[in-house]
């Protein structure tokens, strides 16, 4: 399969170091096993989120992580700014990067979201189980990351949260052609049919915007969150698949310090 030189890896994986503030990319040096970091990582035991500072001193050092519980008193108003969404039907391959199932746009430059102005091209979506955001303490089943970057290498999010209910469509052949084994990048499989990121997106929902962090190592920090109030739906069966792959791949919340977000109406 072809090399997706434009995209970034997953919040979930290999996501190389975004330097906060100033929007550049820095690649960490691959390990002999070629990996972007020489030290593995989990979601439990001694490599787990509690000692992920070993690998990224930013993941137990930085001030604005990802994720948080997002609350009612902290939501500031706001009339204008939600992500202009520029999604439509594309042909995606799937990877399994043993931290989750990711879905890589063929096409890199055909979806895109417009925030204040500036183009984020979709690099990839991913999921994660339960959500790592909670809205008002409630945590969802699952948790779907859409990751966009410009090209100077800013990076915005659209988070979307799940609960078992309804089968869902658009997710369908990737529910049903997620490999069960980790595959490398050049080992990615088409999904079959196409898929339209935009009907992930909940209808007339509110958008939560933060400024925050990856969601796992190198936790770098300058990213822009969109986390839709309003829950999407996948069936119990959808839920069970992925959870026999990934049973819990959602990184603690983290402290707020002193951060607000604002609360954006969608057209």
């Amino acid at each position: 399969m072809k090399k997706h030189t434009l995209r970034i890896a997953a919040l979930s994986l290999t996501l190389p170091l975004l330097l906060a503030g100033c929007g550049t990319i820095e690649t960490a040096p691959p390990s002999a096993s070629g990996s972007p970091h020489p030290q593995a990582w989990t979601y439990s035991g001694p490599t787990g989120p509690k000692n992920w500072g070993d690998i990224s001193t930013t993941c137990s050092t930085g001030t604005a992580q990802s994720p948080i519980e997002l609350t009612r008193s902290m939501l500031n108003a706001a009339d204008t700014g939600a992500p202009e969404v520029h999604y439509q039907a594309t042909a995606f391959e799937v990877e399994n990067n043993g931290h989750t199932i990711e879905a890589i746009p063929e096409n890199e430059t055909k979806n895109y979201v417009v925030l204040d102005g500036e183009k984020y091209y979709l690099q990839q979506f991913h999921l994660h189980t339960t959500s790592e955001h909670t809205i008002d303490g409630t945590r969802a089943d699952l948790e779907l990351h859409l990751v966009n970057k410009t090209t100077s290498g800013k990076v915005a999010v659209l988070a979307v949260l799940f609960n078992s209910g309804q089968a869902n469509k658009t997710l369908a052949n990737l529910f049903k052609e997620m490999p069960d084994q980790v595959t490398g990048e050049e080992e990615a499989d088409p999904v079959s049919g196409t898929i339209n990121p935009a009907t992930l997106l909940p209808t007339g929902s509110k958008v939560i915007r933060y400024e925050g962090s990856l969601t796992t190592p190198p936790c770098s920090e300058g990213v822009r969150w969109n986390v839709y109030e309003t829950t999407g739906q996948i069936s119990a069966e959808q839920l069970s698949a992925f959870e026999k792959l990934y049973p819990r791949n959602a990184r603690p919340l983290q402290k707020l310090n002193d951060r607000t977000a604002t609360e954006i109406p969608t057209p």
